[in-house]
């Protein structure tokens, strides 16, 4: 009899008995783990559903040159998983007003339900340029998180990030791509974290063609001491 044929107390159990068990087990995993981004990402909106709050504008200050841009709008569409119920968020990056290093973008400060020991994390952002916009190499996409000792981003810890320059030879416009990193390591890890600030913007990191750069934004992903995806184990019966 095989191993697998009997429960708790040694009663036995049909095979068929056996393989319902298992695929109704099976499905029950499948079931809990199709959520996992979302079940588990402390960022809030971070599929930027009905509205852009509380993201709120972010644009670069000394030591950095100063950004500028339009204010960043919520946007119906385009969706990372064309879904209409949900958006992104526009980001205009003015490149008229601005100098290399300079960036535009959006950004919010997460608090963590309490003080949290921070090994590692994981975090991601996803982009679009819209088909108008040149990919001429002058811009970065990048999401950058930050660490920090006290609640309200109080007390600068260390701090990721993860950027694409946007050219024609790394970039299909029209096309939505992920930024990421799963094992991210704080200086001195671990830390003792009560907050983070979330940031998406553009930088720029070249000599611009044209005046204004539109990108979309969407799927902001945090999850601390813990990687993504999940692997799910697979049964089989013989």
């Amino acid at each position: 009899m095989s191993r697998l044929s009997r429960l708790g107390g040694g009663l036995p159990l049909s095979v068929a008995y056996r393989n319902a068990w298992l695929r109704s087990f099976a499905t029950l995993l499948l079931v809990s783990a199709a959520p996992w981004a979302q079940a588990q990402t402390i960022v809030p909106n971070p599929y930027l559903n009905t509205q852009l709050a509380p993201w709120t504008a972010f644009v670069s200050a000394a030591p950095d040159p100063a950004g500028s841009g339009t204010a960043p709008a919520w946007a119906a569409t385009p969706d990372l998983q064309s879904n209409p119920a949900s958006g992104s968020v526009l980001v205009n990056f003015n490149a008229a007003a601005s100098a290399v290093n300079a960036a535009s973008g959006i950004a919010q400060c997460v608090d963590f339900a309490a003080p949290t020991s921070v090994t590692f994390f994981n975090y991601s952002m996803a982009f679009r340029a819209p088909p108008a916009m040149a990919t001429d190499g002058s811009l970065a996409a990048t999401v950058e998180v930050r660490l920090f000792s006290g609640a309200g981003c109080n007390g600068f810890l260390s701090g990721g990030s993860q950027g694409q320059v946007l050219s024609a030879a790394q970039v299909t416009n029209g096309t939505w791509y992920t930024l990421s990193d799963t094992s991210f390591e704080p200086l001195d890890s671990p830390v003792l974290a009560a907050s983070a600030q979330v940031r998406g913007y553009l930088r720029q990191s070249g000599s611009p063609t044209q005046t204004n750069y539109p990108i979309n934004f969407d799927q902001f992903v945090l999850v601390l001491n813990s990687t993504t995806p999940v692997s799910l184990m697979h049964f089989d019966v013989n």
